[in-house]
């Protein structure tokens, strides 16, 4: 299963907030994390607004400001980032064109399946597990 960069980015985004030593208290600008992961800034901005908006980030602007972490890491599931981050839950796309196979294939039924069977497996996760790892926080302290 791939996911899309926009997830791959918020992803990260929250791993980085979550490794650092106070993530409910430290902040970082979405401009210092978009020169630590080599992405563009405007991406990233957007990428923040949207965990905002659903209250995974703390967002403050101005002097001083940044991101931080809405809620605790232990609280926040992987799975349930990637359905607000991922804009579209089919895997495959059976409606833009008629498809000789339609009516007799069971794909879509399947790979529906697989990728709900995904997003539950990475429910099982939370952000506090994959960003608390001594290697991880010893990166993020160094800033790569």
């Amino acid at each position: 299963m791939n996911i899309t960069r926009f997830s791959d980015l918020a992803l990260r985004l929250l791993m980085y907030l979550g490794s650092r030593a106070e993530p409910m208290q430290a902040t970082a600008t979405v401009r210092e994390v978009a020169e630590l992961f080599n992405v563009p800034y405007a991406h990233l901005v957007k990428v923040a607004h949207q965990l905002g908006q659903h209250g995974y980030l703390i967002t403050t602007k101005g002097a001083g400001g940044g991101l931080r972490l809405a809620r605790p890491a232990e609280v926040i599931r992987l799975g349930e980032v990637l359905r607000i981050t991922e804009t579209s839950d089919a895997v495959i796309d059976c409606t833009t064109q008629l498809c000789p196979l339609a009516g007799a294939c069971i794909l879509k039924g399947a790979l529906d399946s697989a990728y709900a069977a995904f997003l539950d497996t990475l429910d099982q996760y939370t952000l506090a597990e994959v960003a608390r790892t001594p290697r991880l926080q010893k990166l993020v302290t160094l800033k790569i």
